[in-house]
């Protein structure tokens, strides 16, 4: 039997130092284990409408799903293959479904409204159940978990620096000077179709998950982060100070995390 594993979460998100409007929104549904944050990008406000579409359509998605498929022309239920094929059949379709239902709404919408063309959003989901947590993403926003004090990054940005840096044209440490590292090459909205890349983890006792917009993960270290949340138990707090660490170092973009810790309660298997 697995352990009773408990989360308390919190969320924040912040327009920065710099630019007078906030195109990043997030989502916590505890009770569901769904955690989301959306980047929005795109002129006159449509950076916003896409990030909260995105959030919302994926939340209400978990409500309703049988009225809200099929997705978009062209894009069927999704696949996907994992060794915890039990785990899979209860959540990461429905995740990853959702997602792609989003992308077709956003770029439909795209698509009626001249003063929307080009809007679209990064986006990072959590979906916490039993004793692991799926994760799904699309652009750069990122997830991160700590566990015993050690920081691991859970997704791959799909930018153009990480690509570059996968073919072997540009080095790591060459990234931070790369002048087009903030170009994404994969985002919800921006096409027809899109593909979201998954992946399946355990939780144990005392992780922490974080996710980010690129706001936090550009602007404070990865040694920063894990200070913080190592410092800083109550995820209330330590999303409040993340944020607020962002724009001490200029906070140059929009900022938003959701902290989640789980920690060993009381009772038998752990809560669907």
């Amino acid at each position: 039997m697995q352990p009773h594993l408990v989360v308390e979460s919190a969320g924040l998100t912040h327009p920065g130092m710099v630019r007078d409007t906030n195109e990043d929104s997030f989502a916590i549904l505890e009770s569901r284990g769904l955690f989301l944050v959306a980047d929005g990008m795109g002129g006159r406000a449509a950076g916003e409408v896409a990030s909260r579409m995105a959030i919302d359509t994926v939340r209400d998605f978990f409500d309703d799903p049988d009225s809200t498929w099929p997705v978009a022309v062209g894009v069927g239920p999704p696949t996907v293959r994992s060794s915890e094929a039990r785990y899979v059949d209860q959540g990461l379709p429905l995740l990853v479904a959702g997602i792609q239902l989003a992308n077709g709404r956003i770029y439909a919408a795209a698509r009626r409204d001249r003063e929307k063309r080009g809007m679209g959003t990064t986006f990072v989901a959590a979906l916490a159940r039993d004793s692991h947590v799926a994760i799904a993403h699309v652009g750069d926003s990122r997830a991160y978990r700590l566990r015993d004090r050690r920081l691991e990054l859970l997704t791959r940005d799909h930018s153009l620096v990480n690509e570059c840096i996968r073919l072997g044209h540009l080095l790591p440490e060459q990234a931070s000077s790369f002048p087009l590292q903030h170009v994404i090459t994969r985002a919800l909205g921006t096409d027809e179709a899109v593909e979201v890349e998954t992946r399946i983890d355990s939780i144990e006792s005392g992780d922490v998950l974080l996710l980010c917009s690129d706001g936090l993960s550009g602007v404070v270290s990865a040694q920063d982060i894990a200070s913080i949340l190592e410092e800083h138990p109550d995820p209330r707090n330590a999303a409040s100070r993340l944020v607020a660490r962002a724009n001490e170092n200029g906070g140059p973009d929009n900022v938003t995390c959701v902290v989640a810790r789980w920690r060993s309660g009381p009772g038998g298997a752990a809560r669907r």
